[in-house]
């Protein structure tokens, strides 16, 4: 039947097609595309039912501008793209058509945002799965398929691709509990809305998550700032490469709780300690005979190869800004991983950001940013947590993060999710803060649907008037280890249900005869840098001292319990060549025997422990030369992009942390002028 004039007016008793608002159209054995040509000419048109004919198509140049309600269903329409043009339209029904799917008509809220039913789908339903699952989705699509579609691909490839992704979904845990045909079929559409914006190469403009190419790592967007400029990496260049060095900068001042300003020439400022409270006892001192300059050494550390320079990323400046040279990467740490292999994606922490980096690529995979303008992350911990889910068991590793707001955030890194925040300053999460307290913390387990855990606080630590700067866990003396402002303390946790909150030990760490004549020893030891070796021996830092401590734990405890905090005067099983500086809060890193420190010249530290700790070692003061010391490199600034000016030399670059992989083939640090620096082992070293 043709659609004409006199029938419409008949159909509705009306005398002027203008006073038609509702016509019904509903088996009149309608054929093919329809005819728009006399409802154009509808100009109030309100609702029109089209049901039950044989309806192919309406085409995408129809526009009713008033049309609310569309009945099309029990036709044999192959396409929805006419939505697009109803703008008024809020009712939909589509049943009855064998081509359109339940993911078609998802779709159709995308395609119109005035749309509120298809049949019985409500949009409030899809926006709300939307809000659950998108970012979850967006962030498996950026670590399964983001670098191998990085240039796109064709029309012809959409469907497998498509699938391949959908696939990947719904073999996850993360969805294992959508049941729904519905829910699915969201599921599949923000999966193809994915597609389709990485098929034009669009999707990076918009999402969260970090772009993936070639000419290295870009900005992840963010509500408070999208479309930022890709971040910055430099370029090392090769040794003696003649470029010239970049005149010196005055240093940065040190302190966490402020704005970072500057100090005069050659004295690095530190943070104002606090003198005012109880002051613990007197330091010991080492008695050696031997100064630390490199001919007099008493023994020589196994070699651990060679390292060359890989990847400078600046990935946490303030607003993108490539020439920030005052936010600090306080600290980095690989993510864990089996024993018998090394992880390759590494935490970052500094200002408001948070990143995770594959560091054989340099890739910037995901940043988390903070909404606060206030908060600069200065800690950060990875937590493996055993899960039972569906009848399966393994482990998932979580990111403990905290800064100058006092809040610890937890963040699953598979979709750098923050779906926690804990207040106040293994299963279990340990934290210092300077309110003088550490708290134990029990993180739970997330659901892997929602990203909801249930925490609580297990217990509250008193650190004896002083703050904690670094804390390790002794699993073979059930013991917390705290380096602190004031001297170190350890807690025993050998009876859970009777752990002190007071120390039940403080260890005095010693001085060196050479760091009291240089005039460098304190009465009281700021340990600013603390790490767990292997068979229970520490590697202790103290501000201002030439020399690392290595002790050994177990054979430092006292036999005898008794009340209140015991002193022990640490029996020192050797000590480590370092470098003399007053540069406070530069941390050590362990893993699998490796010990790794910076220093404020830019260079790194690589001493390899294990053959060491496996004899065991009596008190001594043998000073042993490090294995490998890294010198900071020459960096082509031009190779970033956006415009970034000269770094400031070595003399004026500190390293704050750093860390190595467990297979001791990647070391990362970060540095107070905003770098995350990358090192990889040369080849030729495996040989």
């Amino acid at each position: 039947m043709k659609i004409t004039e006199d029938l419409v007016k008949s159909l509705c008793n009306k005398a002027s097609l203008r006073a038609v608002q509702s016509l019904n159209l509903s088996d009149k054995e309608i054929n093919g595309s329809l005819d728009c040509t006399v409802l154009e000419k509808l100009a109030n048109l309100s609702v029109l039912d089209i049901s039950q004919n044989n309806i192919t198509d309406i085409p995408e140049s129809v526009s009713l501008q008033r049309l609310e309600t569309l009945d099309c269903s029990f036709n044999n329409l192959k396409s929805l793209q006419f939505i697009q043009n109803f703008k008024s339209c809020t009712q939909l029904y589509l049943d009855g058509n064998d081509d359109i799917q339940l993911t078609d008509k998802v779709k159709a809220f995308r395609m119109n945002s005035s749309v509120h039913f298809v049949d019985e789908i409500r949009r409030s339903t899809v926006e709300n799965f939307k809000e659950k699952f998108e970012v979850m989705v967006k962030s498996k699509w950026e670590v399964l398929f983001a670098a191998k579609y990085a240039e796109g691909f064709s029309c012809d490839q959409f469907g497998q691709v498509l699938q391949e992704f959908y696939t990947s979904l719904t073999s996850d845990l993360l969805f294992k509990n959508i049941t729904e045909e519905t829910e699915w079929a969201i599921l599949k559409d923000i999966a193809s809305e994915i597609v389709e914006k990485a098929q034009d190469k669009s999707l990076f403009n918009e999402s969260n998550m970090s772009r993936r190419n070639d000419s290295g790592p870009s900005s992840p967007s963010t509500p408070e700032s999208s479309g930022q400029k890709d971040l910055m990496r430099v370029k090392p260049l090769p040794p003696n490469s003649g470029t010239s060095t970049p005149a010196s900068r005055p240093s940065l001042k040190r302190g966490r709780d402020s704005t970072p300003t500057s100090s005069p020439k050659g004295q690095p400022a530190k943070r104002t300690r606090d003198t005012t409270s109880s002051t613990p006892t007197r330091r010991p001192t080492v008695f050696t005979s031997l100064k630390s300059t490199d001919k007099e050494i008493t023994a020589h550390l196994p070699p651990v190869g060679d390292f060359d320079p890989a990847f400078f990323i600046r990935c946490h400046s303030t607003n993108n800004d490539p020439n920030d040279n005052q936010t600090k990467v306080w600290r980095c740490a690989f993510k864990p991983t089996n024993k018998d292999k090394g992880s390759r994606l590494l935490a970052t922490c500094g200002g408001q950001n948070v990143c995770l980096i594959d560091c054989q690529t340099g890739i910037v995979m995901k940043r988390y940013k903070d909404s606060s303008k206030e908060e600069d992350f200065y800690a950060l911990a990875w937590s493996t947590i055993p899960y039972k889910s569906g009848g399966k068991e393994g482990k998932i590793n979580i990111l403990a993060v905290a800064g100058n707001n006092g809040y610890i955030k937890l963040i699953h890194p598979s979709q750098f999710v923050m779906y926690a925040t804990m207040e106040g300053h293994h299963d279990y999460v340990s934290c210092g803060s300077k309110d003088r307290k550490i708290i134990l913390w029990d993180v739970g387990v997330p659901d892997f649907t929602d990203y909801t855990t249930n925490y609580k606080k297990l217990l509250v630590l008193n650190t004896a008037h002083t703050d904690a700067l670094n804390l390790v866990f002794s699993t073979q003396s059930q013991m917390l280890i705290a380096g602190c402002e004031k001297s170190c303390y350890g807690w025993r946790f050998n009876n859970k249900k009777s752990i002190s909150r007071d120390p039940n030990f403080e260890f005095l760490i010693p001085s060196t005869m050479s760091d009291v004549e240089s005039g460098d020893s304190d009465d009281v030891e700021v340990v600013d840098g603390l790490a767990l070796l292997p068979n229970d021996y520490i590697a202790a830092k103290c501000n201002g001292s030439g020399h690392m401590v290595i002790w050994n734990l177990h054979d430092n405890l006292p036999v005898k319990v008794i009340k209140g905090t015991r002193t022990v005067e640490v029996k020192v099983s050797a000590l480590l060549q370092y470098t003399r500086t007053s540069v406070d809060y530069i941390n050590l890193s362990s893993a699998s025997g490796m010990l790794t420190a910076g220093d404020d010249k830019g260079s790194l530290f690589i001493y390899q422990m294990g053959t060491f700790t496996k004899k065991h070692k009596s008190s001594s003061d043998q000073i042993l030369c490090y294995s490998s010391k890294l010198l900071w490199p020459d960096l082509d600034v031009s190779s970033s992009k956006g415009k970034m000016e000269e770094l400031p030399d070595c003399n004026d670059i500190v390293i704050n942390s750093c860390c190595s992989s467990d297979d001791q083939t990647l070391i990362a640090c970060g540095t107070d002028n905003n770098l995350v620096c990358i090192w990889k082992k040369n080849p030729i070293s495996f040989r």
